[in-house]
């Protein structure tokens, strides 16, 4: 006799880093009604593959709220579950139950696991970025949302702690980032996260960081002002000795100094990416060929195939040939008869040579005089409606920067 399980034979995707959600295959949302019936899919999927004692889910479920036979409501609870899921799903062990998903299926549990790989890449700072960012890209909003369980100690834990995990991540991103010269482009995320969270003072030292590397010191120390009276004013506390020193390097010009340098010294503004890129590792060899013979390569193909992450990708690999670094510049927000050369500009970080120069010379004029002798890799990205001018700019500055 065929199963009348919905999704049989389908598996299941678990969300619960924002509205919480069981997805399958398909894409279709499995209904699991009830904050008890959710609340015991969240507590097995927090450790999926491995038995959860019986004890631990009836904590978790009814806290100090027991049924007068916890056992029995417990059995009927799984009953339901399995109901609403994949055949097999759940599985009785005699001490506890299982949920037979992978630790990927959950993502949780994917989260967690990528923080601890980005924490792990103490020498690779990108990879280290490129990870936490990954991590933190999981979230939709707040830890199990929507689940709806009340009076578990247990399960407020499990969500204080993710909620806290998520902090640290993005505390940690963020002291990553400023140092390999991304301080200006953080200040706005920096900012309002200050705002919501005003005594974490990692997260008030990287935007007094950020904003000392953008060259906006007075800002910085306003920063830390606000910091100093808020944790006065909630704590009864003086900032932390490093918030200190770090307040002090400021006032003595050493804080902003060597970040701008290493600001000025960036090599990319290729952002890090919120995901790993696999299975076009012949594509990326085949543009890198490309490349080595030609000085202008076009990579065409319909949208959303893949071209600027291809192109990026590529780029990536060739950063420690290029001493002046790879660029990308984005051209898909100008207008029909929009500047090239004013957009190249500002991606290369070279808006000030709009000021020097000749006082008549075209914005190309000025362009090539500054990267006349740089060996750089340059992006032109969503270039089609553009195209004629961006052939017409791409032809002249091949033509007078020869390295690039």
């Amino acid at each position: 006799m065929a199963s009348t399980r919905p999704w049989q034979n389908q598996r299941v995707q678990i969300g619960m880093l924002g509205p919480f959600e069981v997805r399958t295959d398909d894409g279709g949302l499995a209904d699991v009604p009830g904050a008890r019936l959710r609340g015991l899919l969240t507590a097995l999927a927090l450790k999926p593959g491995h038995v959860v004692p019986k004890a631990s889910l009836v904590d978790w479920i009814w806290g100090e709220h027991l049924p007068a036979d916890a056992t029995n409501a417990l059995q009927r609870l799984v009953s339901r579950l399995r109901k609403a899921l994949p055949e097999g799903a759940v599985e009785s062990r005699t001490d506890g139950y299982r949920l037979t998903v992978e630790p990927e299926a959950v993502d949780a549990v994917r989260f967690e696991r990528l923080v601890i790989a980005g924490q792990a890449c103490t020498e690779d700072v990108s990879r280290r970025v490129r990870l936490l960012r990954e991590a933190l890209e999981l979230w939709r909003g707040t830890a199990m949302q929507d689940v709806g369980l009340e009076d578990s100690a247990a399960f407020d834990a499990a969500v204080d702690r993710l909620e806290g995990l998520r902090l640290t991540a993005t505390e940690e991103r963020f002291d990553a980032e400023v140092p390999l010269g991304r301080g200006a482009e953080t200040v706005p995320e920096l900012a309002d996260l200050v705002a919501s969270h005003p005594l974490r003072e990692r997260l008030v030292a990287a935007l007094m960081r950020a904003l000392a590397a953008a060259g906006r010191d007075n800002e910085a120390l306003l920063v830390y002002e606000r910091a100093r009276e808020a944790l006065a004013d909630a704590l009864g506390v003086d900032p932390s000795p490093e918030l200190a020193s770090l307040h002090v390097a400021l006032l003595r010009g050493e804080l902003g100094h060597g970040l701008r340098q290493r600001e000025a010294s960036r090599k990319t503004n290729l952002r890090a990416e919120l995901a790993t890129f696999v299975g076009r590792d012949a594509d990326v060899a085949a543009v890198r060929e490309l490349i080595a013979e030609h000085r202008l390569t076009t990579v065409i193909g319909p949208g959303g195939a893949g071209k600027t992450r291809l192109a990026t990708e590529t780029a990536r690999t060739l950063l420690d040939d290029l001493p002046d670094g790879a660029w990308l510049v984005e051209l898909a927000a100008i207008g029909a008869d929009g500047d090239v050369a004013q957009s190249t500009l500002t991606g290369l970080g070279l808006r000030d040579a709009l000021l020097g120069g000749a006082p008549n010379a075209e914005l190309t004029d000025r362009l090539i005089a500054a990267i006349r002798e740089r060996e750089a890799l340059l992006i032109l990205d969503n270039c089609e409606h553009v195209i004629e001018s961006a052939a017409v700019f791409a032809h002249r500055v091949l033509g007078e920067c020869r390295r690039l």
